[in-house]
């Protein structure tokens, strides 16, 4: 599942339903903390007939419930991994359903009661990208400026026979396998949030209102750069991967930004230049889409990921590391890029996987107890399908 987003002009009547969701929501959120509601059945039968004060459609109300239990589930989740929050509530307009909208005529229609609907008009992107016959539109979502479509498709699994790792860096992305690699330059990322910064911190504003208003354009404006750069990757990644019949191996960097922590022995500027690295929003790119082409993701553990970057892809034998990012193999007499050797370890480790989740081992051995010494013979019940033809 992915949404396409596009703008679109809201009119009074349309406003009003948005204000009228965020109260249903808030009203069925305050009514899940008094209550304590586990559950989306709980909160349902509890808080329905408190929301027939609100004029609206009733499966607007339904959705409310779904919306009202996902905040109450982030906040436990939060409380559980020892996080304090504050008693969530939503505090901008919004209107989520997937019942009861037509899209006709590359015009979606919006219901707002009493059989009247409000219509959108889609823009040529959102017509190409719902012009492929085997997409579902499952959802709309309406905020005050945009609109956005959930769709979906069903999406048969590629039979890949290789793996590609994907090392993330600060400054580049390093893609491929030990037949070829590819690496990916993001330095420019990197330049755009320093620029950001340096302008924000030049701001002199004695209003906090105004200086957050200011923080929070500039802020939106560096995200949709970087995500920009992200995209051209991520997507050139994929389209290769799809190629090629690749699967993807990621490996396990989480919890890497306790490492970049103030009292560290690190400066304040490698510290924010480390924080602002996203590594974690490449990830989501290249996942998704690679799922919805078809392609299997192949995570590495963190057992699975150490040594990635020090160990020789070809013997095994520890690098050296004498000249930076270069390392040297004594066994094999040559050098290697750190970036390279972690991509190539990883597909190798990835590969395993794979191959065992695939059922590849063709037979199994076993002790015969009725002879001494014992002897090994084949197991014939776990054969594999091949062997067994």
């Amino acid at each position: 599942m992915k949404c396409v987003i596009q703008n679109y002009v809201p009119d009074g009547n349309i406003l009003n339903l948005l204000e009228i969701f965020r109260c249903m929501v808030n009203h069925c959120v305050r009514a899940g903390l008094q209550n304590d509601c586990k559950t989306l059945k709980q909160l349902s039968s509890l808080a329905y007939r408190e929301l027939e004060q609100y004029d609206i459609t009733s499966y607007y109300k339904l959705c409310a419930f779904s919306k009202a239990c996902g905040i109450l589930a982030h906040r436990k989740q939060s409380i559980k991994r020892g996080i304090f929050t504050k008693n969530p509530y939503m505090k901008k307009p919004i209107l989520i359903s997937c019942y009861g909208f037509k899209i006709k005529d590359g015009i979606i229609k919006i219901p707002i009661g009493d059989r009247k609907y409000f219509d959108v008009g889609l823009n040529n992107h959102t017509k190409q990208v719902l012009s492929d016959l085997t997409l579902k539109v499952r959802s709309f979502t309406l905020t005050p400026n945009t609109i956005s479509l959930t769709i979906s498709k069903e999406v048969l699994e590629l039979k890949s026979i290789m793996t590609a790792g994907i090392d993330r860096n600060l400054y580049n992305v390093t893609y491929g396998n030990c037949n070829e690699i590819r690496q990916y330059d993001l330095s420019k990322a990197i330049q755009i949030t320093e620029n950001t910064k340096s302008i924000v911190s030049s701001f002199k504003r004695n209003d906090y209102r105004i200086r957050q208003k200011l923080y929070s354009k500039y802020g939106q404006r560096r995200k949709n750069r970087v995500n920009q750069i992200l995209h051209k990757v991520s997507k050139t990644i994929v389209e290769h991967a799809v190629k090629n019949n690749y699967a993807i191996v990621f490996e396990d960097i989480r919890n890497i930004r306790k490492l970049y922590q103030k009292g560290n022995d690190q400066g304040k500027k490698c510290r924010a230049r480390m924080n602002s690295w996203s590594f974690a929003e490449i990830k989501r790119q290249i996942e998704y889409k690679a799922k919805w082409n078809g392609l299997p993701i192949i995570q590495l553990t963190k057992q699975d990921t150490r040594g990635t970057s020090s160990l020789c892809p070809k013997c095994g034998k520890r690098l050296q590391d004498k000249w930076g990012r270069d390392l040297w193999c004594e066994l094999c007499q040559r050098w290697m890029d750190r970036d390279v050797v972690a991509v190539m370890n990883q597909s190798l480790r990835g590969l395993l996987r794979f191959s065992s989740s695939q059922g590849v081992v063709c037979e199994t051995m076993k002790r015969n107890l009725e002879y001494d010494p014992v002897i090994l013979r084949v197991d014939t019940t776990k054969l594999s399908p091949i062997d067994e033809k």
